[in-house]
Parts: structure tokens; C-alpha cells; sequence
């Protein structure tokens, strides 16, 4: 909300004294609004009306990307990273099954915001200014790698341990008694 107020504000200013400047800060401040607004929406309002399949190939963690999460300690560094919703990811009041479900549709929210960081970029056709459109989006975009990548191997954990309860339970086989 700041954000838009600022660039409101600094937009007049701009239309009143147009200094190079004043212009890199409206477009600093338009994209800092774009890239919340977006997030919010991508968040709240797109992630309900999507249908993904956590066993979709493309969501499954391969051996490389594992090892490359080992490189990166990523289980090290991922008490630094913040939760939007920490109940929706609660072993006791949510299944397994549930929670992998959450981490794909986060995974998907991250990786839409990576995406839609850099529409922004399409602006330089009418302010110019092509180098605060890229820095700021390129930017907002790299904020989202960190959370892709521990959804990933989040999931990929959950994923194993599902699979090991699958196996350690006895089957229900009705000609079993």
C-alpha cells in the first residue's frame, strides 16, 4: 500500500519537476507495488482455482537436484526462511498426504511469482529506463528461489516417508485373516 501511495506521490512530483531520478524511483516504486500486488493475487486468489497433481513428472525431485540440495545445505539454511502459513503445514492437524499437497501448490505459487516478476520488464517500452525495470525484477525474482527450492525438498522428504509408512503398514486384504 506504501508502495502505491509512494508511487502516486512521486509520479506528481515527476509530472511537476521531471528529473531523471524522480523517474527511477516512480519506476522502483511501481514495480515494488506490481510485484506485492502480484504476489498477493497469485497467492490468495489464483492458488484456490488451480488443479495440480503432486505426482506430476515435473514436480518430482531427481537424484542430481538432491544432490545439488546437499551442496547447498539446504537443510541447514532452511530455519531462515519465513512460513506464510505455518498451520497449513501441521503434522498434527494435517495428513501427510495434505501437507505434500500444500508444498506442491506452493511450489507452483513460487514459481508463478518467478515468472510474473519480470512483466514489469514489458514497461520499458513506455517509461524507458530499462535498467530499473531489470534490476527490480530480477531482483523480486531471485526472493522466490530460496522458497521453490525448500518446497522442493520438503516435499521430497514428506514424499519418502509416505511412501515408507505405505510399506511398514499391513495390507487390508479381505482374504488375509
Amino acid at each position: 500500500m506504501w508502495s502505491g501511495l509512494g508511487f502516486l506521490v512521486t509520479g506528481a512530483c515527476y509530472g511537476l519537476y521531471p528529473q531523471r531520478f524522480l523517474l527511477t524511483i516512480v519506476i522502483t516504486l511501481l514495480v515494488i507495488f506490481y510485484q506485492l500486488g502480484m504476489r498477493l493475487i497469485v497467492g490468495n486468489w489464483l492458488e484456490p482455482r488451480l488443479q495440480l497433481r503432486p505426482s506430476a513428472a515435473w514436480l518430482k525431485v531427481g537424484a542430481r537436484e538432491r544432490r545439488l540440495y546437499r551442496l547447498l545445505r539446504v537443510r541447514r539454511g532452511k530455519k531462515w526462511l519465513p512460513t506464510y502459513s505455518p498451520a497449513k503445514y501441521d503434522v498434527r492437524q494435517h495428513s501427510l498426504a495434505d501437507i505434500i499437497k500444500t508444498m506442491t501448490y506452493a511450489e507452483v505459487d513460487h514459481e508463478l511469482m518467478l515468472l510474473l516478476s519480470y512483466l514489469p520488464v514489458l514497461l520499458v517500452i513506455s517509461f524507458g529506463d530499462p535498467a530499473a525495470f531489470v534490476i527490480s525484477s530480477v531482483a523480486a525474482s531471485l526472493v522466490e528461489v530460496p522458497f521453490i527450492v525448500l518446497q522442493r525438498y520438503n516435499r521430497a522428504r514428506l514424499v519418502n516417508v509416505l511412501r515408507r509408512q505405505a510399506k511398514s503398514r499391513p495390507q487390508n486384504n479381505p482374504g488375509n485373516k
